[in-house]
């Protein structure tokens, strides 16, 4: 999967691989032989690298594929529960269908069934009967993933913010942010998301500015034990 990636390291195809199993990024940075201390930072400076991001996307993909999960069935599987119509559970009659005549959208809805059985009173002894109970899927959650992907739920906010090309723009940033809301350009909840997106920019800077840092001493470490 990732060997089709080139310009990667063996330590970074080794991490990509760990990554795959789990999606857990530090455990695979420290799978992949990076130091425990540091794994954390690692892992987050891996996957901001180009090809590294390129080669467990390429692997994810793979795993889909494999599996047989995409988009396209992930949404029929969310519009079946949220359009989900309890009438066709029953016949024209009203009677229960047997789940095994139950149409493909239908029984996509069940989450659960329990069958109990009863047992016959003293007119029929001995005689068992059976119920079931189904337990559906509920529609708020798949309804609102399908308005998210549909961007149902969104507008378009015309705010431009000052560019950010490292940890201390952030400031700038959030600046402007604030005097926006003063001046009644954007909404509280407008400003909270793009604040947090600041936010997020300024750890992602940070982060790797610390990596870069740590690599070197470790760098600078591992060779100073190497020496005889």
């Amino acid at each position: 999967m990732q060997g089709s990636i080139t310009g990667l390291t063996d330590k970074q195809r080794l991490f990509v691989a760990e990554y795959l199993v789990d999606r857990n990024a530090t455990q695979a940075a420290i799978r992949a032989g990076y130091s425990p201390k540091t794994a954390e930072f690692q892992a987050s400076r891996l996957l901001s690298n180009v090809k590294v991001r390129a080669a467990v996307d390429q692997g994810l993909m793979s795993l889909a594929e494999q599996v047989g999960i995409s988009a396209e069935r992930v949404l029929r599987e969310r519009a079946r529960l949220a359009f989900f119509d309890p009438r066709k559970l029953f016949d024209a009659s009203g009677n229960p269908l047997p789940i095994q005549e139950l149409d493909d959208d239908t029984a996509a809805a069940i989450a659960g069934v329990e069958v109990v059985e009863l047992k016959g009173g003293e007119a029929i002894p001995g005689a068992l009967s059976y119920v079931r109970k189904y337990r559906l899927a509920g529609k708020d959650n798949s309804l609102a993933a399908l308005e998210k992907y549909m961007g149902l739920n969104e507008k378009p906010v015309r705010f431009v913010l000052p560019q950010i090309d490292r940890a201390e723009d952030c400031t700038t940033a959030q600046a402007a942010v604030l005097t926006a809301v003063a001046a009644g350009q954007l909404m509280l909840t407008e400003a909270k998301a793009m604040s947090d997106l600041i936010e997020a920019q300024r750890r992602a800077y940070e982060t790797h500015d610390l990596a870069k840092r740590l690599e070197a001493i470790e760098e600078a470490m591992n060779k100073r034990e190497a020496r005889p």
